[in-house]
C-alpha cells in the first residue's frame, strides 16, 4: 500500500501531460535540445555508475520480493542507456521519453523499499522528496 500513493501520483502526472498537450508537439529549437542532455545525463551516469560499476547498490534497493536483483539492476541500466540514445534519434525520441517516464513509475518499489535508508553509504531520500523528483523528472522529459 506504500506504493498506491506514489505511483498514483506519477501515473497522473503522464496522464495530465497527455490530456493537457493534446498530443501537441512543437520542437522549440537548442533550448529542447539542451533539455534533453539535461534530462539525459543523470540517467547516462545512474546507468554507467551505478547500474554497471556498482551494481550491488543498485541490487539493495531493490525488493527483496523481486527475483535476480542483480540481473534487473543491469537490465534496467541497459533500458536506461537505450532511453537517453532514443532521446537523441528524431523518428523514437517521442517513444523513449514516454518509457523514461513508465520507468519513473516502475521503479516506485525500489524507491519506497529504500526510503530514507543509508544503502552502500549513500542517503536514500524520503519517498515524498523522491515522488517530487520524480514528478518533476517526468514533466522534464515528456
Amino acid at each position: 500500500m506504500n506504493y498506491a500513493i506514489p505511483i498514483l501520483l506519477l501515473i497522473a502526472t503522464i496522464v495530465a501531460f497527455f490530456v493537457i498537450g493534446r498530443g501537441t508537439y512543437v520542437s522549440f529549437g537548442i533550448p529542447q535540445f539542451i533539455l534533453r542532455v539535461v534530462v539525459a545525463f543523470p540517467l547516462l551516469a545512474s546507468a554507467v555508475l551505478l547500474h554497471f560499476l556498482r551494481t550491488s547498490t543498485v541490487a539493495a534497493i531493490i525488493p527483496p520480493a523481486f527475483l535476480a536483483r542483480t540481473a534487473l539492476a543491469i537490465l534496467t541500466g541497459v533500458f536506461e542507456i537505450a532511453d537517453v540514445a532514443g532521446l537523441f534519434v528524431p523518428k523514437v525520441r517521442h517513444a523513449a521519453a514516454f518509457w523514461i517516464a513508465v520507468m519513473m513509475v516502475a521503479i516506485i518499489p525500489a524507491n519506497v523499499y529504500a526510503a530514507g535508508r543509508l544503502i552502500d553509504g549513500i542517503q536514500m531520500p524520503g519517498i515524498t522528496l523522491r515522488t517530487a523528483m520524480q514528478i518533476v523528472y517526468i514533466l522534464l522529459v515528456l
